[in-house]
């Protein structure tokens, strides 16, 4: 067993094939990372019969002096349950790194601790990756993590996902339907659009997003952005077909209601209560479609989706809203659209985002993403590989809060 430096063909080629292969751990990503200021090392473990058995992108930069930082986005690709192979390629790793002045590398497995379904039930837990971790040097970080990750996970039956879907998101996209909620994907020239429809829910500027474009740019890991558009001129046509139909409607069980002939009333009583309420709400709808129709004269674009297409699944990076009409939930209806487009080529695997450790302070955001029937994946967090302990012991000490 040995550690070697791969070429980026190398790690293309063995990153696309990894069951733990993921859009960090890419070419793509690497080169990104380059306009942040970061060098690139790719590096991989081969066994007695030359063939590679691990292999990891390694993002750097100095500290001080000939010291370096390591990064490795995504974790390790590699089976962390084989105790033996992780070990070695921990013990091996440290020995190559420190030849080339590696303080310490920092990570974020991807390998579950735990997985829930939607009503927390748990399907998996695996409490010895903590052990495994520890036994073999690695130093949990103090730094708060996203450990908590919800997982779309299809059949090849569309339909049986929309109906494990929460009732509260499949009205919202019924209700989109009826406002000429329109999704259609963007592209470069939409970014400014994107941009500022997401700004107040990023740290990053503009350029970040951009970057994901101009990188992210072929079929096996690419960016792509979608929006949502409201047409308020059909909102208010549809609302209009509805209420005209719920009337004739509700007519007719007058009718029924009056006729002496027919027995059994109280069950046409009970429709024609609930047509009632069906009436009053679509005549309040078309108030509000009246309202809309004067202020937007056009089509506006009130909502997008980033994701991030690699070869395997789907991954949802941000989405945003136009404030002025941030009651209209139209991103639930447009990750419905990709959802749809996507399992119809053959993706089965959605991943719908990160949320915050303490995730029950943000119920909304948590509930959102849960209410597409995801199950919760919980990792272990951060670790730090220390390389050179004399000076990782120094620069802690100096900065805490920045090495810990």
């Amino acid at each position: 067993m040995k550690i070697i430096s791969l070429t980026e063909i190398q790690f293309r080629n063995y990153s696309r094939i990894h069951s733990k292969r993921n859009y960090l751990q890419s070419i793509e990503f690497a080169n990104m990372q380059k306009n942040n200021g970061y060098e690139i090392l790719y590096v991989g473990m081969l066994d007695n019969k030359n063939n590679l058995t691990a292999a990891t992108l390694i993002l750097n930069k100095k500290i001080f002096g000939k010291y370096i930082f390591g990064y490795a986005p995504g974790g390790f690709l590699i089976d962390y349950t084989d105790y033996n192979l992780f070990s070695t390629f921990t013990k091996l790793l440290k020995e190559y790194l420190d030849k080339l002045n590696y303080v310490y590398i920092s990570l974020h497995p991807l390998c579950p601790s735990s997985i829930a379904d939607k009503n927390n039930t748990l399907l998996y837990f695996n409490n010895e990756i903590f052990n495994t971790f520890n036994t073999l040097g690695y130093k949990k970080s103090k730094r708060e993590t996203l450990d908590t990750c919800l997982y779309l996970e299809t059949d090849n039956n569309i339909n049986n996902t929309y109906n494990k879907i929460s009732r509260f998101i499949k009205r919202n996209i019924k209700e989109n339907k009826i406002m000429g909620i329109h999704v259609f994907k963007g592209n470069q020239k939409d970014l400014d659009k994107f941009y500022n429809l997401i700004n107040k829910k990023t740290n990053f500027k503009k350029d970040y997003y951009e970057n994901y474009l101009n990188y992210f740019n072929n079929e096996n890991n690419k960016f792509e952005i979608y929006f949502a558009t409201l047409d308020a001129n059909i909102y208010l046509k549809n609302c209009h077909n509805l209420l005209n139909k719920e009337k004739r409607r509700n007519e007719k069980l007058s009718a029924k209601i009056l006729n002496i002939n027919i027995k059994n009333k109280s069950r046409y009583i009970n429709k024609k209560i609930n047509s009632d309420k069906l009436l009053e709400k679509y005549n309040n709808e078309i108030k509000k479609a009246i309202n809309l129709n004067n202020i937007y004269k056009e089509k506006i674009i009130i909502s997008t989706v980033a994701i991030i297409k690699t070869n395997n699944e789907i991954s949802f990076i941000i989405d945003g809203y136009e404030e002025k009409t941030r009651e209209i939930r139209a991103s639930y209806s447009i990750k419905w659209e990709i959802i749809k487009l996507y399992n119809k080529l053959g993706y089965n695997k959605f991943n719908l985002g990160y949320v915050p450790n303490n995730y029950h302070k943000y119920n909304g955001v948590f509930l959102s993403k849960l209410g597409f029937d995801a199950k919760i994946y919980t990792y272990p967090g951060q670790y730090n590989l220390i390389i050179n302990n004399t000076i990782y012991t120094f620069i802690n000490f100096v900065d805490r809060q920045k090495y810990n």
